[in-house]
């Protein structure tokens, strides 16, 4: 039985494999922790997971919104985490992107109105990276990264495109819907597996660029 148990509402499987990846290297010898996915669910029959979106992520809150103390006690958790990249605020949630918040803040005020909450429920935490999960991996890489002006990035999540230069790293790519505009290639998700050590053995770099990464990292090892 794990010592410390998360669930984890997601929108796919990458994602799932950066959770699980930072889990093991909060675990020691004293604490295990354990990432329990709730949503998307593992396909019996192919035994992977299927991709979910953001749109899943939201239908999920509506359904569940009067269940979640519930799901959080019957399955003995320490706490829920609903994971949604913040790419997608303006389809999520173009009125507050027009009144000119944050895309973090628009998809946090997006999942409170699924959940009928104005706040976070207990035990809740709603994990917000900017732009996605892959700005985490960026992050965990060396040399810096450099602004238009060549200088030094702090905070990567003020970088808007992270597949790009995660390509010019030699991440795998393929075409993508835009004519001469490569995408990154994220199939199989199971290579995200190995990109989740490669943020954990790092973490002492990407930790302080990512306030997101940050905050996630201070839940897990609380």
């Amino acid at each position: 039985m794990a010592d410390k148990l998360f669930l984890l509402v997601c929108e796919g499987p990458t994602d799932i494999c950066i959770f699980e990846a930072l889990a093991t290297h909060f675990s020691n010898s004293g604490t295990t922790l354990q990432i329990i996915t709730l949503a998307p669910q593992l396909d019996a029959t192919s035994g992977k997971y299927p991709p979910h979106g953001f749109d899943k992520v939201l239908n999920w809150c509506a359904a569940n919104r009067n269940k979640i103390q519930m799901l959080i006690d019957f399955g003995g958790a320490n706490a829920l985490f609903v994971q949604m990249d913040t790419d997608i605020a303006k389809l999520a949630n173009p009125n507050c992107i027009k009144q000119g918040h944050s895309a973090r803040h628009c998809c946090q005020e997006k999942i409170n109105d699924q959940l009928g909450t104005t706040q976070e429920p207990p035990r809740c935490h709603y994990i917000l990276p900017t732009e996605n999960t892959e700005t985490w991996i960026l992050a965990s890489h060396q040399p810096p990264e450099l602004d238009a002006n060549s200088t030094e990035i702090s905070n990567y999540e003020l970088i808007t495109d992270t597949e790009q230069r995660l390509i010019k790293r030699g991440y795998p790519s393929k075409k993508g819907r835009k004519r001469n505009v490569r995408k990154l290639n994220k199939k199989p998700a199971h290579k995200y597996q190995q990109y989740g050590k490669q943020l954990a053995t790092n973490l002492t770099l990407a930790r302080p660029r990512c306030a997101e990464l940050n905050r996630l990292c201070l839940l897990l090892e609380k």
